[in-house]
């Protein structure tokens, strides 16, 4: 071992996690000498290559196997070609098969390198971004691990070349079409050479500054509770006003990415969750909209299913929806979620059109009227539960009772939420 080599092995060593490792092997010289450290470092650790049939996959393939074999590293060569042949989707589709050739319990490790992570920030200053992008590739990321991200691109490749591992260079990381190879060849050389000849170093500082500046706002963001219910996410409205900015942002974020996946949150969507808080209504992406509901800034996701009405016999209860509603002889409601009425010859639990009436003391009234002026959300309204007594509404549940005349037989019904 020279003594270029052991310093690497060193930092990459106390980089490995206390577990099972996949090496993501792609035959170049970065992934090589990831799996010759782990190959000199761990017994629990087998190398997997993904192999997108593009120019020059079968010559990558070949060097992988080829590394693999002499590190004494069981290998797995998986096809995983992307719908179309942009840097996203290829990374996209390479890290899906990474994890679904992963098995419980292991962290895949990839070969990311210093440069890399200078031409990702870069690449996001250049484009517009906040904290998060300038944190460029997180060192850890779910179940991926990136030991070498303080490793320049040249020192990897000169110790690679000296071990005499066989790897290979990917012809499409010269493609000028691609954007971060410009980046790469055009870009970083050229401010280098103009500026700053450490210009990768202080990228990598920049990232790792912001990366723990991020962390900080994110783990405050964190601490806000995010609800999902009935189709939607909830965020607390008073958060989302007293809360600084940077922080009231990241909180709409998160719940973006709840509601609509990893990608969503977009500057113009949490622009629009923000804006709820002072009512302002729109739908964004993915036809979900957001609005505020008292005390809260939601995004509707999906209509929730709308119950089938259902009969109910005195003496027993039923599900609807999220509810139980239950029918028991005598008079015995107490708080607004039961109500006693003159026993019926036939009760059924089911929903009301908004138009559909009520009758109240010296008239009647709309049901969509009953249930906004007791505050119940618009979108649930629909599926809001209401009690029919032998053809007549009766029972708003927990909002408002038909005036009854009590019996010499009489039942109360009760009504709670299941979830």
């Amino acid at each position: 071992m020279s003594s270029a080599t052991g310093p690497l092995l060193i930092r990459i060593q106390d980089r490995l996690p206390d577990a099972p490792v996949i090496v993501a092997l792609s035959g170049g010289a970065d992934s090589a000498i990831l799996a010759w450290a782990v190959a000199r470092s761990t017994d629990r650790a087998r190398a997997v290559s993904v192999d997108h049939g593009l120019a020059g996959s079968s010559e990558l393939m070949e060097a992988a196997a080829s590394i693999a074999a002499m590190l004494g590293l069981p290998h797995l060569i998986v096809a995983a070609e992307p719908s179309v042949p942009s840097e996203t989707a290829l990374r996209e589709t390479r890290y899906a098969a990474l994890l679904a050739a992963a098995k419980d319990g292991e962290v895949i490790l990839t070969g990311h390198t210093l440069d890399d992570q200078a031409e990702t920030v870069l690449g996001n200053v250049l484009r517009g971004t906040g904290t998060a992008g300038l944190s460029g590739i997180p060192s850890w990321r779910g179940r991926f691990c990136r030991p070498l991200l303080d490793a320049a691109r040249s020192e990897v490749r000169r110790l690679a070349a000296e071990l005499g591992l066989p790897f290979v260079d990917d012809p499409q990381n010269a493609d000028p079409a691609v954007r971060r190879n410009r980046l790469r060849h055009e870009t970083i050389p050229s401010l280098a050479a103009g500026f700053n000849p450490r210009l990768v170093e202080a990228l990598g500082r920049l990232a790792s500054s912001a990366a723990a500046d991020d962390a900080e706002l994110e783990a405050r963001a964190a601490t806000v509770p995010l609800t999902r219910h009935e189709g939607a996410v909830l965020i607390p409205a008073a958060a989302l006003f007293t809360l600084p900015g940077a922080i009231a942002a990241r909180v709409a974020r998160r719940a973006l990415r709840e509601a609509r996946g990893p990608h969503a949150g977009t500057t113009d969507e949490i622009s629009a969750v923000l804006n709820a808080v002072g009512s302002v209504a729109t739908t964004i992406g993915g036809a979900v909209d957001v609005r505020r509901e008292g005390p809260w800034v939601v995004l509707v996701v999906e209509d929730p299913p709308m119950p089938e009405a259902v009969e109910i016999e005195v003496g027993s209860k039923v599900g609807f929806g999220n509810w139980i509603v239950s029918a028991e002889t005598g008079s015995d409601s107490i708080g607004r979620f039961g109500v006693t009425m003159a026993r019926p010859d036939r009760l059924v639990v089911r929903t009301a059109p908004a138009d559909e009436r009520i009758l109240i003391t010296g008239g009647s009234k709309r049901v969509g009227d009953v249930l906004a002026e007791a505050g119940v959300p618009r979108r649930v309204r629909p599926m809001w539960p209401v009690v029919e007594a032998d053809g007549t509404i009766a029972w708003i549940a927990g909002v408002r009772a038909a005036p009854t005349v009590l019996g010499a037989s009489s039942i109360t019904v009760r009504a709670r939420r299941s979830l």
